[in-house]
């Protein structure tokens, strides 16, 4: 049986590109070109259970990404699908290039000093210009962690941890 939390969003379906039923794509994942090997949409709204459309062209034309999907052939019928979450299973997942990691799988991990101590459970990730900055939940409060070498020492996904070295004050309970 096909569970919603067996895929994760890639893009979104934005407004119609003209009569023939084509849509925009606006894009949520860090491989667009994605779209254009991909032979089927699962689209859903919010966690429903996707549903299966068949792709029949995917263009790229400037910055933007449009698709024609089959049975789709109208602007109105068109319209009905903008804004539904294009979805792929987490199988069908692009694998990243060395030392990236997919943010949901990040999320998963528990967060230990070099010494072993568990600092806390990945929150979430600030994604900034120079680098990301990882957020672990410390007993309630937020430690903020560099996604640099200096302070990331091991991501191992497999096992869901993530071994860090820090320096002085950067924990919210020392002085």
């Amino acid at each position: 049986m096909i569970s919603p939390d067996d895929y994760i969003l890639v893009g979104k379906l934005g407004r119609t590109a003209g009569l023939n039923g084509s849509l925009t794509i606006v894009s949520l994942t860090s491989f667009p070109e994605r779209f254009g090997s991909m032979k089927k949409f699962f689209l859903t709204r919010e966690k429903r259970t996707p549903f299966e459309l068949e792709v029949e062209k995917v263009t790229y034309h400037d910055s933007r990404i449009i698709v024609k999907l089959k049975g789709i052939d109208t602007e109105e019928k068109a319209k009905e699908l903008t804004g539904y979450r294009i979805t792929v299973s987490k199988k069908d997942r692009v694998k990243p290039p060395k030392d990236c990691y997919f943010i949901e799988d990040l999320l998963e991990c528990l967060v230990y000093l070099k010494n072993g101590d568990l600092i806390g459970k990945m929150k979430d990730v600030i994604d900034m210009s120079s680098n990301d900055i990882y957020v672990v939940d410390r007993k309630g409060q937020d430690v903020l962690i560099p996604a640099i070498k200096q302070f990331i020492k091991n991501i191992d996904i497999e096992n869901k941890r993530i071994t860090v070295q820090l320096t002085d004050g950067m924990l919210p309970d020392e002085d």
